[in-house]
Parts: C-alpha cells; structure tokens; sequence
C-alpha cells in the first residue's frame, strides 16, 4: 500500500487526469486514510455521485473543512453541512467550539442560535458571518450570549445590533445601561415605552432622549 503523502500529492493537482483519479477512487488502501477521502470528496474532477458518498465517511472536523471551502462543489458542500447538522447535537461544547471558528454558511445558520457563549464567541469571529447573523443571534440569545455579543469588538459597534441586544429583554439591566448613550431614538423610546422595562432602564432611557431634544 502506497503512503498517504503519496494520494495526498496526486489529488493536489487540479488537472489530474481522470484515470489517476478513477485509481485512486478504486484502491482500497487509499481509501482508508481519512485525508485523502476529504480530498477525493473535494476534488472538482471526481465524479459527483463518488464526491458525496465519500461526504458520509468522513470525520466532522473534515466535513468542516469541505463545508468553508468554496473551490467545492455547492452540492457537494451542502451534503457536507446537511451530515454536519445531523451530527450537531451530538457534539461536546469544546467540539462546537472548533467547529464554529472554521465552519461555512450551512452550518452557521444553526450555530448562530447556540446557547453557549463560548460557541457564539467562536461563531462571531467565523469569516463567514455577516450582519443578520448577528442580529438573530442577539435577537434570540440568553443572558450570557448577549454578554458575549455586547462587549465584541467588532459586532457590538454596528447600530443594527446594539437595537437587536436593547430589544431583548433578556440583556442585562446594567449591560443595556451601558448601550444607552449610543442607542437610536427609536430604541430609546422604545425602551422607555415599552411594558416590562425595568424602571430604572426607562428613566435613564428618558434622560438620554431629553438630552438629545435639549442639545436640538
């Protein structure tokens, strides 16, 4: 049986030809290294239907990889993210954790509604992530999801986030105290409107909005 390394080098050639490829699909012994199923299955010149009966033999951390890369094939990444979903509940925090950082759009969908902070901490620096993400993930999120959210560099300065986190009555009173002087009029009214509000949240909420009137 030939080493890895050697399958591995074949299968980094993008114009390899069709019969090293079909050699390969066909020998046993490749076949039993893991890294060369992911390439096989990533591959743009193994057949399709070969392509996504490897997807079901591999590892989640390869399906990972094939789901994040966009030289492979659409169908071929959705078969990746569809097994990825199957397995998801299946998976230990740490695992989740990985698989947020590194994962493509597929997955991502359900990753944003995670209740663990430290998956959404991986999640919000995920390349892939965009906007309305974010917006579902503080839409949707528990206490300590919107902590993670609310003190993120990056995500926490965007306007459409800071009134997804305000509008959640799950955000920490003293969290959303802090949001305040940045938040839109709309939010702030609504704050201040709003039933259930905590009083001490309306009134700062009031005197942030008056402020506002009296600067004109």
């Amino acid at each position: 049986m030939r080493p890895e390394g050697h399958y591995l080098q074949v299968l980094r050639q993008s114009d390899v030809s069709s019969d090293s490829l079909e050699a390969i699909l066909r020998d046993r012994g490749a076949r039993k290294f893991h890294a060369v199923r992911r390439a096989l299955a990533a591959h743009p010149r193994t057949p399709r239907r070969e392509a996504l009966n490897l997807v079901s033999t591999l590892f989640w951390r390869d399906l990972a990889h094939l789901s994040a890369d966009v030289r492979v094939h659409p169908e071929v990444r959705r078969a990746a993210d569809r097994d990825l979903l199957r397995r998801l509940p299946e998976l230990a925090v740490a695992e989740r954790v990985d698989l947020a950082k590194v994962v493509g759009r597929g997955t991502l969908m359900a990753l944003r509604l995670d209740q663990d902070p430290r998956v959404i901490s991986a999640f919000l620096d995920n390349r892939y992530v965009t906007e309305p993400d974010v917006v579902t993930a503080a839409a949707r999120g528990e206490a300590p999801v919107l902590e993670v959210i609310a003190l993120h560099a990056r995500w926490s300065v965007r306007s459409a986030i800071r009134s997804a986190l305000l509008r959640n009555r799950r955000l920490p009173v003293y969290r959303a105290l802090a949001l305040l002087t940045s938040a839109s009029s709309d939010d702030l009214a609504g704050l201040r409107d709003s039933p259930g509000v905590p009083l001490l949240l309306k009134a700062c909420a009031e005197r942030v909005l008056a402020e506002r009137s009296a600067r004109g």
